[in-house]
């Protein structure tokens, strides 16, 4: 098999995922500024005390002066996004513009529901843990900058320049004439009782909640729920198009066959590796999309990290990308 190289502007020399990653830093603070201009316009209008923690009955159950709420809000905003722009900084380039994008966004929905809550605040009428003025503006916004700052720290694959790299000599492939059609599938799932007790144990505290005096929390828990589902299941496909990861709508990882430098398969520590279960970015840059503990198949692209997807019969899917990826030279 013959593999395009990759040219000689290498990935690293790309700063945007990192300009990104600075960007979302500045979110935090930048917000925490604006949260304390509107609580100064409005101090005048707000009770003595104010609400500072709800109960699951979505009442008020602590209270604190003016100036202990604002310094409450004003540090939940400015730091909490920062342990994952420090995460970022730690990680493979490539991961940083995801994780900007998660840092902006928590930034945003953090500064809209604290100080949203406190400049909303009146004497004589009931707290509410986020006023239904503040929700949508502030998610809708959340997602906008955690959009704009992930795609901003985007790190395109480097350009191929089409000089030939052979296959490994041992590379598993299949041995069928050229004129063979190839295709295979397989799916990458967590158990299903384990996609069940990952579901109840985010959902169930929201549920309750919501049904105690926060309804629109039904609305959260629901989106819980699809993105603990689709993360748990995916399908792999292995045909002309290269390797693809679905769930549903959504596409985890794709790998055309140009970009194949060699399939194999692998041993995967889902917690050691990568953190945790379901797509997620390694420290070195891998993409994984993992379920389980064991074999998986291992995709080591030109100019990038590698693909990982835990499935059974990961030598027959790597054999069959190979062979498919030989035809190509």
């Amino acid at each position: 098999m013959t593999t395009p190289a990759v040219t000689s502007a290498s990935a690293g020399a790309d700063r945007r995922p990192t300009h990104a990653l600075v960007a979302s830093a500045l979110v935090g603070p930048l917000l925490t500024v604006a949260g304390l201009l509107l609580t100064y316009a409005v101090h005048d209008r707000l009770p003595a005390s104010l609400a500072l923690h709800w109960g699951p009955d979505g009442r008020p159950d602590r209270f604190a002066s003016l100036t202990e709420a604002v310094v409450t809000a004003s540090l939940m905003t400015a730091l909490l996004p920062m342990l994952f722009v420090v995460i970022g900084a730690a990680w493979h380039p490539s991961a940083r513009g995801p994780l900007a994008g998660f840092s902006g966004a928590v930034a945003v929905f953090l500064g809209g529901l604290l100080f949203g809550s406190l400049t909303s605040q009146r004497p004589g009428l009931v707290a509410r843990v986020f006023p239904t003025v503040w929700l949508v503006p502030t998610l809708v916004l959340a997602v906008a900058v955690g959009v704009a700052l992930w795609r901003w720290g985007h790190l395109p694959p480097p350009a191929l320049d089409g000089a030939p790299r052979h296959l490994r000599t041992g590379a598993l492939r299949l041995d069928v004439p050229d004129t063979t059609r190839l295709a295979w599938t397989g799916h990458a799932a967590l158990p299903d009782v384990g996609i069940l007790l990952v579901v109840l144990l985010a959902v169930t505290p929201l549920v309750v909640v919501a049904v105690l005096g926060v309804p629109w929390l039904l609305l959260l828990a629901v989106a819980i729920a699809a993105l603990l589902v689709l993360t748990g299941a995916a399908r792999v496909a292995v045909d002309a198009d290269g390797l693809r990861v679905t769930s549903l709508f959504l596409t985890w990882s794709r790998v055309p066959l140009e970009r194949v430098a060699e399939a194999r398969t692998g041993t995967v520590s889902p917690l050691r590796e990568f953190g945790g279960y379901g797509w997620r970015i390694g420290k070195d840059g891998s993409r994984g999309f993992v379920t389980r503990s064991g074999e998986a198949l291992v995709v080591e692209r030109v100019g990038e990290p590698p693909v990982v997807v835990t499935v059974d019969d990961a030598a027959e899917a790597a054999a069959v990308l190979n062979t498919l990826a030989s035809r190509r030279s």
